[in-house]
C-alpha cells in the first residue's frame, strides 16, 4: 500500500505524508485513481510494481462516454503521455544526485525486516515474545510475551524476570528454572516476534515523523521507512540522538563508497534521527565511471571528488580536466587542473564546483590505417621498418578479390597543420618485388587505401543498410520510406552530394502527377521527399567526411566505389590549398574506365593518372592523347594560359617515355577513329536472311540488303518501312515544341477578347492526346531504285537503323473525316473519288479541298488542284487516302492543321507496322 500511496503522490492525487496514513487505501483514494484513463492506470501500476487486480482496479477506467468524447480523451491522454515521456527524457539527461536512488520504492534492500535472526546480545524488553517448547514429562508449546513489568509468565512455574537481560542470558535462565521447578521436563527457547520501538525522524527527511519499527532496525532501515532524505537533505550528516545526547553521526557515503557500516547502529526506543540540510554539492561530469552530483565535506579534495565518481575512465584525459567554480565575486571561473599532479589533486572541493574530465584524443600513436578493398580494414600497429607488404602481402588473404592491384595510395601527414601528401603505388609490383620502390616504407599515422577494380563494388547492401537504418531512426513512418528499397542509397546520396540537386515540393508534386498520368505501378511513397533527400545527403556526407578516421566507419570502406572513396581525399587536398597554393589535383577524361578527378601523387606522371582511372578502354587510341596544362600569368588581361600538348600513350605505357604532371593538368584520351564495333542495322520482313547485321562507317543500304540475300518473291518493295533513331529524336523535339506553342496560343486566346469556339479544357485535352503520340522516326526510301543500283537513291546506314519489308499489299486505306474509315482491295479501274464513296463519302467536318495520299513508302502525294483531277493511274497498291479535318470549322488556331497531320501520319505509320 505504501507503493500505491506514493504512486498517487507522484501523480499529484495525494499529498499527505506517509507517516500520517493508515496501512489501507481509503475509498476516496481509490476513486481518484479510477478517474484516470485505463492506459495511464496500467502504465503507472507497472512503473510502481502494483497489481491492479489486487486492488480491484482492473477495468475500472472511466468508459461511459460517447465515441467523440473517447477520441478526445485519447488525444489528451496521448498528449499527456508524450509530455510525461518528454519530461522523463529531460530528467534523465540532467545530472542526478548520487545516493538518492538508494531509497527508491522499487528497492527493498533497506526495508525494515521482522524475521531476522536475533543475536545473543539482544536486550529483551516489554513487547518481545518468546517461544517455549516444553518436552519430557510435560509436552506443550508456550508463547510468552514480556509484560510491562519485564517478566514472562509461564503456567506451572510463575513469572520469570527477563527484561534488561541479553537474549542468551534470558534463554539460559528460563532453561534452568524449568529444569528446577518442572522435574522431568526440559525446554527449547527461541525468539518470537520482536517488540516495536518508536523512532522520531526529523529534519530533511522525505516524510519526517514518528515511526514504529522492529526493535532490530538500523539507521538505514529507519531512513527507508521515511522515504529517504528530501531533495535538500544531506546524506552525509545524519545524527542519532539518544536521551538528549548525540550517540552517532552516520555518513551514507562511507557505506555506499567504502562499505563502512560502523555507525549504522541499531536503534532504541525513543531515538531521534536528525537529517541536516545539505551544505555543499559538486558535480563530476565527462569521462568518469559515475558522473553525478556529489555532496562534499569541508576536507574533501578534488581527488576525493574524483574517487566518489568511480575514477576516470580508461579513455579519459585527466591531465587537462576543467574545474568550473564560483569566485569571490560570485561569477563562474574556469580553471584547468591536472588530476595526475599530486599537488593539484589536493585542491579543496567547493560548493557549486563542476569538475569535467574530457576524453583523450581519438588519434592513435604508432598506428597505420588500412581502408578500401582490403580484408581487414581498420587501425593496425606500426613499427619501425614496416612496409606495405607486411600488411598486404597476399592477394588471397589480405585483399578483396575485386582489389585493383595497379592503383593504391598512401596519405601521409607532412606538417603540424595536418596537411597530407599522396604517395601512389602498384600493389602487384610491391608483392612481386618486395625490394622495389613500390613497396613503400610506412610511417606512423599513414593511411593506406586500396581501391576496387574500375566500377566494381563489394557487398553494397551493407552500406545501404547503414544508410537505411540512419534514415529510419529519423523518420518513423515506415510507409513513407518505401523508396529506400527502390534504389542504391549510397549511389543516390553521392549523386545528391555531387550535383547539389535536391528535390523541391513543386518537383515532388509534378513527379507524382506524372506517375498518375502514366499509370505507373509506383506510388507517391516510392519517391523520396525533399526532407528525406536532404537527410540522405547529410548522412552520406557525414559518412564520407569521417570514413577514414572513425574506427567504426572504416569498416564500411570495402563497400565504397573508387569515386566515393576518393571523395574525402580530394576534399582534403582542396582545403589544404591555402594562400594561393594550387590544389594537388589532376583529371582525366575520354577512353578510360573511370573518368574524373584524382589526387596528384608525389612525382606523379601520366602513367600514374591512367592507373588511377582504372586503365584504358579497348577503344583508346594509344598514339595520340591531349594534355591540357593551365599556367598562371601576371598579365591582368589574361591571368591564366592553357597549353595543349600531344601525348604518345604507347610510349608511356611501355616505359619508353615519362611525362610528369602538374596541378590541375587534364588528360583527354581519344578513341580509335571509327572504333565502334557495335554499330548494327536490323532487317526484318521479306528478306531472305532477316536479322541484325554489323555495319561499318559509310556502308550503303544496298550493300546490307545484298548481305541479307536480297528480298523474297513476296516482298512489297514499294512499301518499305525504314526508321532511324536520329529522326525519331528530332520528331520528338518538334512535337514538344509544337505542344508548347499550342499551349501558348491557347493561353493567349483565352486572355483576348476574340471569340474562341473551343474551350480551353477541350484544347488542353487534345494537347494531352498529342503528347501521347510516339514518334516513329520514319525515313522515306525508294527501295526499287536502291535495289536497281541507282546511287542517287541509295543512302549510308547508321547505327540503330531498322528496315522492314512487308509482304505484298493490294489494298487502299481511307482514313480521316469519312463516314466509314476502312480498307479496300486495290483496283486499277477505280479513281480517288470511287474509294471515297466506298468509305461512305465525306463527313460534315471534312476539308474536301485538302485531301492527300500517303504512299506505302511514307511519301505524300497531293493533287495539283483538287481531288477531281487525280487520275486512276496516280493511285498505287498500299496507298492511304487521308480526308483531313476542316480546322476552320473547329477553331481558328493556325496550328490545328499541323496537329491533324501529326495524328494521321502517326496513325498511318502505326497501321503500316500492324499490317506487317
Amino acid at each position: 500500500m505504501v507503493k500505491f500511496v506514493r504512486l498517487l503522490a507522484f501523480f499529484g492525487l495525494f499529498t499527505i505524508p506517509l507517516f500520517a496514513i493508515a496501512q489501507t487505501v481509503t475509498p476516496a483514494m481509490l476513486e481518484q485513481f479510477k478517474q484516470l484513463p485505463k492506459a495511464q492506470q496500467e502504465q503507472l501500476a507497472k512503473q510502481y510494481g502494483i497489481n491492479l487486480n489486487d486492488l480491484g482496479l482492473a477495468g475500472s477506467a472511466v468508459s461511459d462516454s460517447t465515441p467523440a468524447d473517447t477520441e478526445t480523451q485519447d488525444r489528451q491522454q496521448r498528449r499527456k503521455q508524450q509530455q510525461f515521456e518528454q519530461k522523463k527524457k529531460d530528467d534523465d539527461t540532467k545530472p542526478k544526485r548520487f545516493g538518492m536512488n538508494m531509497f527508491d520504492e522499487a528497492s527493498s534492500v533497506f526495508a525494515p525486516a521482522k524475521n531476522l535472526p536475533v543475536p545473543d546480545n539482544y536486550i529483551l524488553g516489554p513487547g518481545d515474545k518468546l517461544l517455549l517448547q516444553l518436552f519430557g514429562k510435560l509436552n506443550r508449546d508456550v508463547q510468552a510475551e514480556v509484560n510491562r513489568d519485564g517478566a514472562v509468565s509461564i503456567a506451572e512455574m510463575g513469572a520469570v524476570q527477563v527484561s534488561g537481560l541479553r537474549y542468551a542470558e534470558a534463554k539460559q535462565l528460563i532453561i534452568e528454572r524449568v529444569r528446577q521447578q518442572l522435574l522431568g521436563t526440559d525446554v527449547a527457547v527461541s525468539m518470537g516476534t520482536l517488540r516495536t520501538i518508536n523512532v522520531l525522524i526529523a529534519g530533511e527527511a522525505k516524510y519526517p515523523g514518528s515511526y514504529n519499527l522492529p526493535a532490530l532496525s538500523s539507521v538505514t532501515q529507519a531512513l527507508y521507512a521515511a522515504g529517504g532524505v528530501s531533495d535538500i537533505g544531506s546524506l552525509r550528516q545524519i545524527s542519532v540522538q539518544r536521551a538528549g545526547k548525540s550517540v552517532a553521526t552516520f555518513d551514507l557515503y562511507a557505506l555506499l563508497l567504502k562499505g563502512d557500516a560502523r555507525n549504522n547502529l541499531h536503534l532504541k526506543d525513543g531515538d531521534v534521527i536528525f537529517i541536516a540540510p545539505v551544505s555543499a554539492i559538486a558535480e563530476v561530469a565527462g569521462e568518469v565511471h559515475r558522473p553525478a552530483l556529489y555532496e562534499v565535506a569541508a576536507d574533501d579534495s578534488l581527488l576525493d571528488l574524483l574517487n566518489m565518481a568511480g575514477g576516470a575512465k580508461p579513455g579519459a584525459y585527466p591531465q587537462q580536466a576543467v574545474l568550473q567554480r564560483f569566485n569571490d565575486q560570485h561569477l563562474r571561473d574556469y580553471l584547468s587542473v591536472d588530476l595526475t599532479d599530486k599537488a593539484q589533486q589536493q585542491i579543496k572541493a567547493r560548493a557549486g564546483d563542476v569538475l569535467r574530465v574530457g576524453a583523450t584524443s581519438p588519434q592513435i600513436r604508432n598506428s597505420v590505417t588500412l581502408a578500401g578493398a582490403v580484408a581487414r580494414p581498420g587501425v593496425h600497429a606500426w613499427r619501425q621498418g614496416l612496409h606495405l607488404t607486411d600488411l598486404l602481402g597476399s592477394r588471397w588473404s589480405d585483399l578483396q578479390r575485386t582489389a585493383d592491384l595497379n592503383y593504391g595510395i598512401v596519405l601521409r601527414e607532412v606538417n603540424t597543420l595536418g596537411d597530407v601528401e599522396v604517395l601512389q603505388f602498384r600493389l602487384a609490383d610491391a608483392i612481386a618485388q618486395p625490394d622495389s620502390s613500390e613497396n613503400i616504407a610506412l610511417q606512423a599515422r599513414d593511411t593506406v587505401i586500396v581501391f576496387h577494380n574500375a566500377l566494381q563494388t563489394y557487398q553494397r547492401s551493407a552500406l545501404n543498410k547503414y544508410l537505411r537504418d540512419a534514415l529510419e531512426k529519423r523518420f518513423d513512418i515506415a510507409v513513407e520510406l518505401r523508396w529506400l528499397n527502390q534504389l542504391d542509397l549510397a549511389e543516390e546520396g553521392f549523386r545528391l552530394l555531387s550535383e547539389q540537386d535536391l528535390l523541391t515540393e513543386e518537383r515532388l508534386a509534378q513527379d507524382i502527377k506524372e506517375l498518375k498520368n502514366t499509370g505507373s505501378r509506383l506510388f507517391p511513397e516510392d519517391i523520396a521527399k525533399p526532407d528525406q533527400q536532404k537527410a540522405l545527403k547529410e548522412n552520406f556526407s557525414y559518412l564520407l567526411q569521417h570514413v577514414l578516421d572513425d574506427p567504426e566507419l572504416i569498416q564500411l570502406t570495402p563497400h565504397l566505389t573508387r569515386t566515393e572513396l576518393l571523395y574525402p581525399v580530394l576534399e582534403k587536398l582542396r582545403l589544404q590549398a591555402r594562400n594561393g597554393a594550387e590544389p594537388l589535383l589532376v583529371s582525366v577524361s575520354g577512353e578510360v574506365l573511370v573518368e574524373g578527378e584524382y589526387p596528384l601523387a608525389k612525382n606523379g606522371d601520366v602513367r600514374d593518372l591512367i592507373d588511377a582511372a582504372g586503365g584504358l578502354k579497348d577503344s583508346a587510341f594509344l598514339r595520340r592523347a591531349e594534355l591540357s596544362r593551365a599556367t598562371a600569368r601576371a598579365d591582368v588581361n589574361r591571368g591564366l594560359y592553357v597549353e595543349h600538348s600531344t601525348v604518345d600513350l604507347a610510349a608511356i605505357l611501355t616505359g619508353g617515355q615519362s611525362l610528369p604532371l602538374n596541378s590541375r593538368d587534364r588528360l583527354n584520351v581519344f578513341p580509335v577513329p571509327e572504333w565502334n564495333l557495335d554499330r548494327t542495322i536490323e532487317l526484318s520482313g521479306e528478306v531472305r536472311f532477316p536479322g541484325v547485321y554489323s555495319i561499318q562507317q559509310g556502308e550503303m543500304l544496298s550493300d546490307v540488303i545484298k548481305r541479307a540475300g536480297g528480298v523474297t518473291s513476296n516482298a512489297f518493295v514499294d512499301g518499305p518501312l525504314f526508321t532511324r533513331e536520329q529522326i525519331r529524336e528530332r520528331e520528338a523535339q518538334q512535337l514538344k515544341k509544337l505542344t508548347e506553342q499550342l499551349r501558348s496560343d491557347i493561353a493567349a486566346k483565352s486572355l483576348s477578347s476574340e471569340t474562341v469556339r473551343i474551350s480551353p479544357e477541350d484544347a488542353i485535352t487534345m494537347i494531352n492526346e498529342i503528347e501521347k503520340v510516339k514518334p516513329v522516326g520514319r525515313l522515306v526510301v525508294n527501295l526499287p531504285l536502291i535495289m536497281a543500283g541507282d546511287p542517287s537513291a541509295d543512302l549510308p546506314v547508321e547505327d540503330g537503323d531498322k528496315l522492314h519489308i512487308p509482304r505484298v499489299n493490294n489494298t487502299i486505306s481511307i482514313v480521316g473525316e469519312v463516314q466509314h474509315p476502312s480498307s479496300h482491295r486495290f483496283a486499277t479501274d477505280l479513281m480517288l473519288d470511287d474509294y471515297l464513296k466506298l468509305a461512305g463519302g465525306f463527313r460534315k467536318r471534312a476539308d474536301k479541298d485538302r485531301v492527300y495520299v500517303i504512299r506505302a513508302d511514307g511519301s505524300v502525294m497531293v493533287p495539283e488542284s483538287n481531288w477531281f483531277s487525280v487520275s486512276k493511274n496516280n493511285l498505287k497498291a498500299g496507298d492511304t487516302i487521308v480526308a483531313p479535318l476542316d480546322t476552320e470549322y473547329r477553331d481558328n488556331l493556325s496550328l490545328w492543321t499541323q496537329v491533324t497531320q501529326i495524328f494521321y501520319q502517326s496513325a498511318v505509320a502505326l497501321a503500316a507496322l500492324n499490317n506487317f
